[in-house]
């Protein structure tokens, strides 16, 4: 036999060999009797790291069945459910899976008795940046591609039955259109799904059609900024019939003027609600002139939010800036509370023995035997048996214990509906498998990272359960001295925590009230660099206090050591760590108000803590220590006399990043905000304080300082006209303060003032450039 025909009968043999293999080998049981259906919400689309519905819909032909549905995308996480299925019966359920990275494509499968019997696949699609927006109703109006900034636009066509009943299902879009709606309706978990959404961040913008009466009646009242009041004068450009919007009153946040390029004032009305906003417009989007109209695009960008996503040069994959956030709060986790030593009678009676045995009865012992030259044997030997009994001691009392870390953080601002997120940590002293329970039967769950805001994944092992009892994680595994965590996002009724400021002058004075069931403690109100520290608060106690600059204050100090720097200079001058809770709380407030791509301004705050959360998750069946810390935090409401003077100083503004690339960095100086520009344009966006918006400026200068001498130009953007208008500034320059011209027309009736630098020499070398404006006017 040749060479060659040995060579094809041993391919032939091969051949048999896998087929025979591949035919023995153990496959997933797949059940012709039941039949799996998977359908993402909004046709798939989602931000990396938000919540999005999926409806599973399953045909149950055979038996009587109790199954187990499990959605993930590839790798994890994976969410799960219970449902009954009848023979006979075909049952739908809505799972909410959340998504932290591009995945392209989600799987569904369903478990009987933990065997997989049916599973089913779906395409989503990630969109890595711009604005997703959600066109709720059946007209669509038309959107640009592309805002005046560059971000990008894509839009998904919605209807009112695709509104979630849980507002995290929400939270892929940036931004809900609502428009003409007809008659239908909304549930209430669906109103309540909208407000929470608003509340978390979302921008709704309701359209001034035919049905605007109705749309505003079946929205929660308080995202809705005005009542209506017929018609206004048409217009002509674009060929408009407006409707005449009245702004309604409430507590706090009051509507504000949109200013809107090209078009008459009081044509669309807007307010605050917790950290998202509503507007409400007296015209139709869907007008046909519009887009023909030459501020289409300027009316979008006004409408729309600005991007969430961090600047790409600031982390490893596309990240929403919620999600940098919160990882960064996730990595306070980490601070583990350390051990309680033995008691001290417990530790003398040990050294006692040892002492005892190593020293007299080793020596009377090997004397004893005529052996005293194995004493270097035996002293060891004692040793090592009382390291072992020390070492046992230690992890019988503590050792073997899990340690739950979970910190929680309740924004007030709009209380008494309120928003509570929890970062819960599993420190396991072994290699061992978990299963959570909450105090919370409805709370949604999802792991998330503690290795910081730069993480590349998230850790995504075991299920997390939806609707199945108090249970809200099974089969999470967790290394030896290792911690997992997860994080929870509700919106519940509270009345915790008010302030209110004063200004007269230079004087600036705070009265607090802890309206909660809880003693609040270490509570401190912020102006800018001006503090006031209140210590405990019982429940129902209010305070009046004047705020004051410490004297260890400087230019740029972060909040948590503007609020604690005597503390820490105590700790540094008697050589002292840091104590674990002022540690941990420190590393709060600067994940909140000193890391990112915003600055913190001179938002009025207020903060108290307490060691109680509403929310707690514990392990099943394993004993464990708590350390748990809240946070409460609330905007203190600021007191000015309308008519009277006000004068913002450097610092006053909130700024973040409204456009950045990969070209551009963003660069911090304190509380000041800058970037390095290049080829293209930068665009920042600074805000007034939330109680100031609406102010009428009679100046306003823009500070700018380079690290080196820097050839650039700096533009404020017309809100009137829609246009951006460059300030006169030197050819080249390293401090200047330009004077900005016609204040009112670029700081706009929402207190927004938009600017925009880029270099005028490319062959100059890179400088960060820091801008801070300041601004006189009067209250309305």
């Amino acid at each position: 036999m040749g060479a060659k025909q040995v060579w094809r009968w041993l391919s032939v043999l091969v051949m048999l060999t896998i087929v025979v293999v591949g035919q023995l080998a153990p496959v997933a049981a797949q059940n012709t009797d039941v039949r799996l259906t998977v359908r993402p919400a909004f046709q798939g689309f989602f931000h990396p790291g938000t919540w999005l519905p999926v409806e599973v819909e399953v045909a149950n032909e055979g038996v009587d069945r109790t199954a187990e549905i499990v959605v993930g995308p590839t790798g994890g996480p994976f969410f799960s459910t219970t449902l009954d299925l009848p023979g006979g019966s075909r049952k739908g359920v809505t799972v909410y899976v959340y998504i932290y990275n591009q995945a392209s494509r989600i799987q569904a499968q369903l478990l009987v008795n933990g065997t997989e019997v049916a599973t089913a696949t779906a395409q989503v699609r990630s969109v890595g940046e711009g604005l997703l927006i959600g066109v709720v109703g059946t007209q669509q109006p038309r959107l640009p591609a592309q805002l005046e900034n560059g971000s990008r636009i894509t839009t998904v066509p919605l209807t009112l039955g695709d509104i979630p009943a849980d507002g995290l299902g929400l939270s892929p879009f940036d931004a809900l259109i609502f428009t003409d709606v007809a008659a239908d309706e909304l549930r209430s978990d669906q109103r309540e799904a909208v407000r929470a959404w608003v509340l978390r961040g979302g921008t709704l913008v309701i359209n001034g059609d035919s049905g605007l009466a109705h749309t505003l009646a079946i929205l929660p009242d308080d995202v809705v900024p005005v009542t209506l009041d017929g018609f206004v004068s048409p217009l002509a450009d674009p060929p408009l019939r407006p409707l005449r919007l009245i702004p309604r009153t409430f507590a706090v946040d009051q509507p504000f003027m949109v200013p809107l390029p090209k078009l008459p004032d009081g044509l669309a009305w807007g307010r605050l609600y917790g950290d998202g906003q509503s507007i409400v417009l007296g015209f139709d989007l869907a007008t046909p002139e519009l887009v023909n109209w030459s501020g289409w695009r300027a009316l979008w960008q006004v409408l729309l939010p600005p991007s969430q996503f961090v600047p790409p040069n600031l982390v490893s994959i596309a990240k929403l800036y919620s999600t940098f956030l919160e990882e960064n709060l996730a990595s306070a986790l980490m601070s583990l509370p350390a051990f309680d030593l033995p008691s001290l009678n417990l530790i003398v009676i040990l050294l006692g023995c040892y002492v005892v045995v190593v020293g007299p009865v080793t020596y009377l012992v090997l004397r004893r035997f005529d052996r005293l030259a194995l004493g270097w044997v035996v002293v060891p030997v004692v040793t090592l048996i009382f390291a072992v009994i020390a070492y046992s001691v230690g992890y019988t009392l503590r050792g073997g214990d899990v340690i739950i870390s979970q910190l929680s953080l309740i924004n007030t601002y709009t209380a008494p509906i309120v928003r509570e997120r929890s970062f819960v940590g599993i420190f396991s002293p072994d290699r061992s498998t978990y299963r959570l329970r909450s105090t919370d039967d409805g709370v949604l769950t999802r792991p998330i990272g503690v290795q910081g805001p730069w993480s590349s994944e998230v850790l995504a092992n075991g299920r997390y359960l939806q609707g199945i009892s108090d249970t809200v994680v099974e089969g999470l595994e967790v290394p030896q001295w290792s911690l997992q965590a997860v994080a929870t996002d509700r919106v519940i009724t509270a009345d915790v925590l008010e302030a209110q400021l004063v200004i007269n002058g230079d004087e600036v004075q705070g009265e607090v009230v802890n309206r909660g069931v809880r003693t609040l403690e270490d509570v401190v109100v912020v102006y800018g660099d001006l503090i006031s520290r209140l210590g405990s608060l019982a429940p129902g106690e209010r305070r009046v206090s004047r705020l004051e600059r410490p004297a260890y204050a400087y230019d740029g100090i972060s909040l948590s050591y503007l609020i604690y720097g005597e503390q820490f200079d105590a700790m540094a001058r008697m050589a002292r760590p840091m104590p674990p809770d002022l540690q941990l709380k420190s590393r709060v407030l600067d994940a909140l108000y000193g890391y990112g791509t915003a600055i913190r301004g001179k938002q009025p705050l207020v903060f108290g803590w307490y060691t109680t959360p509403e929310t707690t998750i514990m392990p099943v069946d394993r004993r464990a220590t708590r350390q748990q810390i809240a946070l409460v935090h609330s905007m203190a409401r600021l007191h000015l006399e309308t008519g009277k003077a006000v004068t913002l100083d450097a610092g006053s503004f909130t700024g973040i990043f409204e456009r950045i690339t990969n070209t551009s960095s963003p660069c911090y100086s304190g509380n000041v905000l800058g970037a390095a520009p290049n080829v293209e344009p930068v665009v920042l966006r600074f805000m007034l304080p939330r109680d100031l918006i609406g102010l009428r400026p009679d100046s306003m200068t823009m500070n700018v300082r380079a690290d080196m001498f820097w050839s650039g130009q700096i533009e404020v953007y017309d809100w009137v006209d829609g246009v951006w208008v460059l300030l006169p500034t030197e050819p080249v320059f390293q401090i200047s303060s330009v004077e900005i011209p016609q204040p009112e027309r670029v700081l706009g009736s929402h207190g927004v003032l938009r600017v925009r630098m880029q270099i005028r020499d490319q062959m100059q070398g890179v400088s960060c450039v820091y801008l801070d404006p300041t601004v006189q006017g009067r209250l309305p």
